[in-house]
């Protein structure tokens, strides 16, 4: 007798908190508003009249806001209860948006929902929970026009991961007890899977897999692409209501990477000895 597959615990983990998460996040929180959605429209250009795939929608944030800017979106996600919830937040008057249901790991999926080349793609703050990038970086550097902008946004890999902690310390300023943020890293380099919470009271404790800034790249520049920007944005002010140890308060340290990765010009798939090798700290040990 044959056993039915188990079910995949990165996608339970996403249908579970689906409804929980849409609701928290609407049409953006303080993290997509103030730092994300403004470094990628910055990153990502122009995008009135073009075709803008945005993988791992979830509840379509950044959907909506491509769509408001007169892009023809193409939103993609592996969940089908946050893909229902987008879809139930309707699209913005005059705005593009088909959503379908598709997983990044599998490009097959992507190949049914995506037909024909695309102008520029985003993926917003959903490469940590994915489990693998070799499949998408191949498939991606074929589906996009050459030299098309790939904007990806992040948890900051070097100091919002599961083995780092924000911390309070106490230091004698010449007589004055001040309190100071800070956060404290006690692994990087190995890539590793943990649960962790994306909001505060979410259902279930969802997969990360925490990779060094050179895990993140290497997919893609082994595909072709090549990086043309980098950034790290942080909060510039704290909420009355924020918690002590809130993101909001640490001003000089950045929560979010967002970089620019721009798809391999017509017909090349390589990239140079310099760039792959600089992708590369040590072997990937992921697990």
């Amino acid at each position: 007798m044959t056993k039915a597959p188990r079910p995949d615990p990165v996608r339970a983990a996403w249908e579970a908190n689906a409804e929980f998460w849409d609701s928290r996040m609407a049409d953006g929180n303080r993290t997509q508003s103030e730092l994300v959605g403004p470094t990628t429209d910055r990153l990502l250009g122009a995008v009135q009249g073009r075709r803008v795939l945005d993988l791992a929608c979830g509840n379509g944030v950044s959907a909506r806001r491509l769509a408001r800017m007169g892009a023809d979106v193409v939103a993609v996600d592996f969940s089908r209860a946050l893909v229902a919830r987008a879809r139930a937040r309707g699209v913005p008057r005059a705005g593009k948006i088909r959503y379908v249901v598709a997983d990044l790991t599998r490009p097959a999926t992507l190949d049914a929902a995506v037909d024909g080349p695309v102008d520029a793609a985003v993926c917003n703050m959903a490469l940590m929970d994915v489990r693998e990038l070799r499949p998408l970086g191949r498939w991606l550097a074929g589906r996009l026009r050459p030299g098309s902008p790939f904007v990806v946004s992040v948890c900051h890999p070097a100091f919002n991961g599961g083995d780092v902690e924000r911390v309070v310390t106490e230091r004698d300023d010449d007589g004055v007890l001040r309190d100071e943020l800070a956060v404290q890293v006690r692994r990087y380099l190995t890539p590793r899977r943990h649960r962790g919470l994306a909001m505060v009271g979410q259902p279930v404790p969802h997969l990360y897999f925490d990779r060094p800034i050179s895990g993140l790249l290497r997919p893609f520049l082994d595909a072709g692409f090549v990086l043309d920007a980098f950034e790290e944005p942080a909060f510039a002010r704290a909420g009355a209501s924020d918690r002590p140890l809130s993101w909001s308060r640490f001003a000089e340290i950045p929560p979010i990477l967002v970089v620019r990765l721009r798809a391999p010009p017509a017909g090349g798939r390589g990239v140079s000895p310099t760039l792959r090798g600089a992708a590369r700290s040590r072997p990937s040990r992921a697990r």
